[in-house]
């Protein structure tokens, strides 16, 4: 063989070599974000991935309909927001690529099919959620229509259609979350859905909750939320009342045991100087004081969110003359669950809760229903 083949095929053999390095090298999985398709008025604009505090992380400027940033392999699996065009859309930084694209169904953004997992998910998480509270807005608006048409009053049927379309988008909501929620139990996309899941399904929550892994659990608004759902589930109608112990603005301790009269239901109102809906149940638990007084004794609670001064001057205004409490701690909230204002709690004489509601008129009707 001459130097000339010889130095031929070494060639070769090299080239043999570099080719087959470079088919077998690991293709990167740091996590790219990439925009795609992009509507013209974006053309020299920025996308900015924002992190959950406000922090600026990076940021690629839109060419052609299109912008791309490689982030770090050691950035953080946690939730981002992308700044586009003065909208914004959550990111994942999932190893892989993901694309944002214009979203057909709506002025904003999606992600498209070949992106990753999480993100996917989160695109159709935020769909589902904005279809259904679209419907509910639209149908809400048609309610407002007939509420008019009945010269501004609350007929049997409208509140009947309005009990009905809130529990129909609760039901809703309740659904998407928990699909997507039971796919991510243990990582930030899991988190979010369980943060959307409806409230007023105490029951619902805790089974989701207690089913998480340890990152949603050791999650502190998630934690207290859960703590707040038990002590619904504990205080919900039939269940015996919770001896809760209150410390008023002196300092003095007063047990909800305290303020039962013998033989007669108890009527407690949680409210706030703040709270509109509190105020405008006020004629209602005027009523209730003046013309139950051998079977109801009502008491008013107040301390969420506000100064003692602030309830003092409200009770004033709103002419309450029925047994009032200030907790300065808001034990009871605590203890009861509450999560909206007014909660109106009906308990027994023998110490059953017969009725846990935000709703005077259901506490009214209640308590024709029992006759008292």
């Amino acid at each position: 063989m001459n130097n000339s083949m010889k130095k031929s095929l070494l060639l070769l053999s090299a080239g043999l070599l570099v080719t087959g390095t470079i088919a077998c090298t690991k293709e990167s999985t740091a996590p790219r974000l990439r925009g795609s398709n992009l509507p013209q008025s974006l053309e020299g604009q920025y996308a900015t991935l924002i992190a959950k505090g406000g922090e600026r992380i990076d940021s690629a400027q839109v060419t052609s309909g299109a912008f791309e940033l490689d982030l770090p392999d050691t950035i953080s699996l946690t939730r981002y927001d992308v700044e586009l065009g003065g909208q914004a859309i959550g990111y994942f930084p999932e190893s892989g690529t993901s694309t944002i694209i214009p979203d057909s169904d709506s002025e904003g953004y999606t992600y498209d099919e070949t992106s990753t997992p999480m993100n996917r998910q989160l695109a159709t998480l935020t769909e589902e959620y904005n279809t259904a509270y679209g419907d509910y807005v639209r149908e809400s608006l048609s309610l407002q229509e007939a509420y008019k048409a009945a010269g501004n009053k609350v007929t049997p049927e409208i509140s009947k259609k309005g009990a009905e379309l809130s529990d129909r988008f609760t039901a809703r909501v309740a659904e998407i979350a928990r699909k997507c929620f039971e796919e991510n139990k243990d990582n930030e996309l899991g988190r979010m859905a369980l943060s959307l899941y409806p409230t007023s399904d105490s029951k619902g929550f805790v089974e989701l909750y207690e089913s998480a892994g340890d990152l949603i659990k050791e999650d502190p608004d998630l934690k207290k939320l859960y703590e707040l759902q038990q002590a619904e589930q504990k205080t919900s109608a039939g269940q015996p009342y919770v001896d809760v112990t209150m410390t008023d603005e002196t300092g003095k301790e007063i047990r909800v045991s305290e303020l039962r009269e013998e033989g007669k239901h108890l009527l407690i109102d949680v409210w706030a100087s703040w709270c509109g809906p509190c105020r405008a149940a006020m004629p209602h638990l005027a009523e209730i004081a003046k013309g139950h007084t051998s079977t109801i004794k009502v008491v008013s609670i107040g301390g969420i969110n506000e100064t003692f001064e602030a309830n003092t001057q409200a009770r004033k205004e709103l002419g309450m003359t029925w047994t009032t409490v200030f907790d300065t701690t808001t034990a009871f909230a605590d203890a009861y669950g509450i999560q909206a204002i007014p909660t109106l709690i009906l308990i027994n004489p023998e110490g059953t809760i017969e009725l846990k509601t935000n709703d005077a008129n259901e506490m009214s009707a209640k308590i024709a229903d029992l006759g008292l």
